[in-house]
């Protein structure tokens, strides 16, 4: 038969984890901006490789951006080991379809309306095959019949599954249920 004080500290170790931790561990999503480009700041530019063919770059609403009759094309960093989202930030100051083309793959043709002068972001899964194995990939936008809208920003995002290796988890199992004074 348990202790009271044994089976106090087991109650007590089932209810941080059952408010701490979600049912399935694996489910747990934690979603990181891997590398963010702000698009007409020469510097973030010039961190990320940028290059482009028929664009201009100006400001509005106190905004930066960058468009083009033709493309825009930049480096970002990834995790080699996650599939990857790339977000866009489009002022709403001007709509234009678009291609979006990551490591020379097209990966979707939209439509962005502006609405209203506020910004939107745009997010567009790549497909894992496209990344699988690199930690820098090339992203661009391409326009469609007319300028591409105004690009403010462009991220790298990716969800990783964060889960306590289980040594971690036997070993704080071990501390609560070690009898009074024994440590192991």
């Amino acid at each position: 038969m348990l202790s009271a004080s044994l089976l106090c500290r087991a109650t007590a170790l089932l209810a941080v984890l059952a408010i701490a931790a979600p049912a399935n561990p694996f489910a747990a999503r934690d979603r990181r901006v891997v590398d963010l480009v702000e698009a007409g700041q020469a510097r973030s530019e010039g961190e990320h490789g940028y290059a482009a063919h028929d664009d201009s770059s100006g400001t509005a609403n106190g905004q930066s951006f960058r468009q083009a009759r033709g493309w825009i094309r930049y480096a970002l960093a990834t995790f080699d080991d996650t599939e990857v989202t790339i977000a866009c930030t489009f002022l709403g100051t001007s709509s234009g379809n678009y291609d979006l083309v990551v490591e020379d793959s097209l990966i979707a043709s939209k439509r962005f309306d502006a609405t209203a002068n506020v910004p939107t972001v745009v997010e567009i899964v790549v497909p894992f095959a496209v990344t699988k194995g690199k930690t820098s990939i090339a992203v661009m936008l391409r326009a469609r019949g007319e300028s591409t809208p105004r690009l403010h920003e462009l991220r790298t995002i990716q969800d990783h599954n964060e889960v306590a290796p289980l040594a971690v988890v036997q070993q704080q199992l071990n501390l609560m249920f070690s009898p009074s004074g024994v440590v192991r």
